[in-house]
């Protein structure tokens, strides 16, 4: 039983991604390809898209960078980005927005996102 509580434990760890906010947005998008998932732990869709987002984590390619933006917390980023609806991703390479998609999207389709707009 042990090993299995150990094993969830760490793969919360693995998959558990770090969350922006006003204070470290800019240092930690500048200079990279990163895909920033917009969402609210109210929004049902937006756990949908995490759990796909987990997925992706897998055969995502190595020069992509995944963060999180909690909305409730961050409402000054959301609105500095347009973000209205929910769950959004916004594709940002060295530090500038590049596209955005709104709505849940399968893993297939984020490796497909970043393959087309990482390029």
């Amino acid at each position: 039983m042990r090993k299995i509580i150990v094993l969830l434990l760490l793969a919360n760890f693995l998959f558990s991604y770090e969350e922006l906010n006003v204070d470290n947005f800019k240092e930690k998008i500048d200079g990279k390809n990163v895909i920033v998932d917009f969402y609210a732990s109210w929004c049902p869709p937006c756990k949908i898209l995490a759990n796909n987002l987990e997925d992706f984590e897998i055969s995502k390619p190595d020069n992509v960078t995944i963060y999180k933006v909690n909305i409730e917390n961050e409402l000054v980023l959301a609105k500095k980005y347009g973000v209205k609806k929910l769950p959004t991703l916004i594709l940002f390479k060295d530090g500038k927005p590049i596209n955005e998609y709104v709505g849940i999207k399968t893993s297939d389709e984020l490796l497909n996102i970043s393959k087309k707009d990482f390029n």
